[in-house]
């Protein structure tokens, strides 16, 4: 799965909207842009711009090594699990409550993402529709001329 703008460090809700709608949707957008082009979503000088695309290209790197990270923190921490024979860790069970705050922020803001990118879809479809419609009937009006 592609990573969503909202992935970047340093991009919130609202600069993850903006993006979208200046046409950056992934982080790799974002991490092939150039400075000029990103320069252009509002809340973007050059210093941000060149920052963004590299924070981009640097969570696209991690991507993979972050999942097998997470494979193996997750070996790791069910291992603890089952040493501690079932004792939980007052900080661990804190962070993770924290954490699933976040997770459902994050989640709030991805669907947000891909609701603006479902109707910037539905309205290139209708405007090629419309384009479409309009080139028929010339066709059909030039045919009745000629005939």
């Amino acid at each position: 799965m592609e990573q969503l703008v909202i992935k970047i460090a340093g991009i919130g809700q609202v600069t993850s909207i903006a993006l979208v709608k200046h046409g950056f949707k992934t982080a790799a957008d974002v991490a092939n842009a150039t400075v000029e082009s990103l320069s252009i979503v509002p809340g973007f000088a050059n210093a941000r711009s060149i920052q963004t695309i590299k924070k981009a290209k640097a969570l696209l790197q991690t991507k993979n090594v972050s999942v097998s990270k997470e494979v193996s923190d997750s070996v790791s921490s069910k291992e603890k699990l089952v040493s501690k024979k079932g004792i939980k860790n007052k900080k661990s069970a804190k962070k993770s409550k924290n954490k699933g705050k976040k997770d459902a922020k994050n989640k709030k803001t991805e669907k947000m993402i891909l609701k603006l990118v479902a109707k910037e879809l539905a309205n290139k479809m209708s405007k090629l529709k419309y384009k479409k419609a309009a080139k028929n009937k010339e066709t059909k009006k030039k045919k009745s001329k000629k005939k």
